[in-house]
């Protein structure tokens, strides 16, 4: 809630930019997602409408570049292709519809996008900057901004039009809200390491079967030479004189801007029940009447506040200034001057609201003393961006001038470092960015063994890179390899009598024998959990979710077993007791509320998600093959 809180009014087009693969690519320069080019750049096609696979590597690369390489290559890029594809499926389909935006909307709308502003107003220079900054055409961002102008159309009518009934809450709730009573035992595959053990015949066996995979990867090491505009700033000296002339050019950049430390109380409000929303104004109101009474607000807010996540700290928001507050409840926190005074109830769109001022500060220049850091980071970060920008030229000219990286090194004053050898699923360091492991895998770099082209690592830091050692592929001997199949065998072995022991145990446990004898016998312990709800990390995550695998049968003479293999190869033993379903009834009605909004939000999300499958398999595309 108090991040939803922060969120500037304006939200709504922050986030003109669709979803892809689950973050957002806002400003990303896609607006020539869709282009009429030749074949061979084509990724997909919708009828004549294009997407190229150029669009495809751009996201790619700023989402590699910001989460590292969680995620197969291929698999991402397939991600993004389908994503793309549903978006333009989908705008075919609202436009089929008959769904329209004017030009007049979509000016209304661009003007109030928070990035294009200064000082809260639209500002045409910031406009252009931003768009230039990003990779935008005038023409393509308005273009993308009215798509999804039509496509936020769409999803406000399906989400208008679904609703959840009281049979469904009451089903939910009864899953959501289940608690579980349990026993269970587990038993650790590495204590039956003694048991096992691996002839060289089982060795011999086990390579000829695998040799698959049992390879040396394809890797390289790169030697490169690294021109970083942090590195350059670092270099930088600075007299007292040149850091204080800095300060004094630059009062504003050094001006603390008004702000609130305040405490807020929150009761919810649903939209759209009246007799809720009396009722949370009533109780509001209440509290408002205990607190001119001397109560102390930081309890009541901890007791009674439905922002969970400040109720904790007594209702605690910490610093805020303009702009980051809904406008209802900036307008009063900020009406506030006296510490300890309340203000409201102001309703917003959370609910009611009572506003309690810790300390607030007008606008004040801090003085050199303070800054002095900062403005030297500034000021060393200004002469080094004029540097970097002249020893970029230089790195772009003698990269393709020169055959070596060691001239290239030494005419820019830095260093030629070598990398850690790595594979094509990349490594550390400048291994860890996607562009430069393409490029150092390429057929024609891996071939002629040239210096790169000048490949960007960061915001602030490129690379030339070179080729110094490639090891292709190789199968492993049956010796090099000996180790690891001894390592893989043990593993397998012992994951295989933990479970047949673990089985035998659940056959005694189902004939009647006690379970905490039997978990003596093999030195372990029966833990018994009583109450256990469904997202629970106590015991821990694995034993809770086998817990709900287990079908309820409670009912039955026996009590329902199972057992499980867990990602370690151990084996769990389990026995449920007892079921017990959440109950609607007894919720509180401002958690019935919470549940009937949530429940109704995610399912208005799933049915337009669900549409919007269902257009992109209905369209007729045409996949084409990546050229590279």
């Amino acid at each position: 809630m108090l991040q939803i809180l922060r969120a500037k009014a304006q939200g709504t087009i922050a986030w003109i930019i669709v979803l892809f693969v689950g973050v957002a690519f806002a400003f990303f320069g896609l607006g020539d997602y869709f282009l009429q080019r030749g074949d061979n750049t084509t990724a997909a096609k919708i009828g004549d409408q294009k997407i190229s696979w150029q669009s495809v590597d751009n996201i790619y690369k700023r989402v590699s570049a910001q989460y590292g390489n969680q995620v197969e290559p291929k698999i991402l890029k397939n991600q993004i292709l389908t994503q793309l594809i549903r978006r333009l499926a989908l705008i075919k389909e609202v436009k089929t519809l008959g769904f329209r935006v004017g030009d007049e909307q979509v000016a209304e709308l661009l003007v109030s996008i928070p990035a294009f502003q200064v000082d809260g107003q639209f500002s045409k220079e910031q406009y252009l900057k931003t768009l230039a900054e990003a990779n935008y055409t005038e023409v393509g961002f308005r273009q993308e901004l009215g798509q999804d102008f039509l496509l936020g159309q769409l999803e406000q009518g399906i989400n208008q039009s679904s609703f959840i009934t009281p049979m469904e809450l009451k089903n939910i709730v009864g899953l959501v809200d289940q608690k579980r009573d349990f026993g269970y035992m587990i038993l650790s595959a590495n204590q039956y390491k003694k048991d096992i053990t691996i002839s060289d015949d089982q060795i011999k066996s086990y390579y000829d079967q695998h040799k698959a995979s049992l390879v040396k990867p394809e890797q390289v090491v790169l030697e490169y030479v690294e021109l970083s505009l942090s590195k350059l700033a670092e270099n930088v000296k600075l007299s007292e004189e040149e850091i204080l002339a800095f300060y004094e050019a630059h009062q504003t950049a050094f001006t603390s801007p008004e702000r609130v430390h305040a405490r807020h109380i929150l009761i919810s409000a649903p939209k759209g029940d009246a007799a809720l929303d009396a009722k949370a104004k009533a109780k509001i109101e209440a509290i408002l009447v205990e607190l001119k009474q001397g109560a102390d607000f930081s309890k009541i807010a901890t007791m009674a506040s439905n922002d969970l996540g400040s109720a904790k700290n007594g209702g605690d928001l910490g610093w805020f200034v303009r702009g980051q507050m809904v406008p209802e409840f900036e307008k009063v926190a900020f009406e506030l001057t006296k510490a300890g005074s309340i203000g409201g109830p102001v309703q917003t769109q959370f609910g009611y609201h009572l506003i309690q001022l810790i300390e607030h500060k007008n606008t004040e220049v801090r003085p050199l003393k303070a800054v002095k850091t900062l403005a030297e980071a500034q000021l060393k970060r200004e002469r080094a961006e004029a540097l970097f920008a002249e020893k970029a030229e230089i790195l772009v000219k003698s990269g393709f001038e020169q055959s070596t990286l060691d001239p290239i090194a030494k005419q820019l004053g830095l260093k030629k470092e070598v990398s850690v050898p790595f594979g094509r699923e990349g490594g550390a360091g400048i291994a860890s960015n996607p562009e430069v492991v393409k490029v150092a895998f390429s057929e024609t770099f891996l071939k002629e063994k040239h210096n790169s082209e000048p490949i960007k690592i960061s915001d602030d830091a490129t690379v030339i890179i070179r080729v110094k050692e490639h090891q292709p592929s190789v199968q492993e001997t049956l010796v090099e390899a000996r180790a690891k199949i001894a390592d893989r065998l043990i593993g397998e072995g012992t994951r295989e009598q933990a479970k047949s022991i673990g089985e035998g145990i659940l056959k005694k446990i189902q004939k009647g024998e006690n379970p905490l004898d039997l978990a003596r016998q093999q030195k372990l312990n029966w833990t018994v959990k009583s109450k256990v709800i469904r997202s629970a990390a106590d015991p821990n995550r694995e034993v809770v979710v086998a817990a709900f695998q287990i079908p309820d049968n409670t009912q039955s003479e026996k009590p329902p077993l199972n057992g499980f293999s867990l990602p370690n190869g151990d084996y769990l033993v389990l026995a449920l007791n007892k079921v017990v379903d959440g109950d609607w009834s007894a919720l509180a009605p401002d958690v019935q509320a919470s549940y009937k909004q949530g429940l109704a939000e995610f399912s208005s999300q799933l049915e337009y998600a669900l549409y919007a499958s269902q257009v992109s398999q209905a369209a007729k595309v045409k996949l084409f093959k990546d050229p590279l």
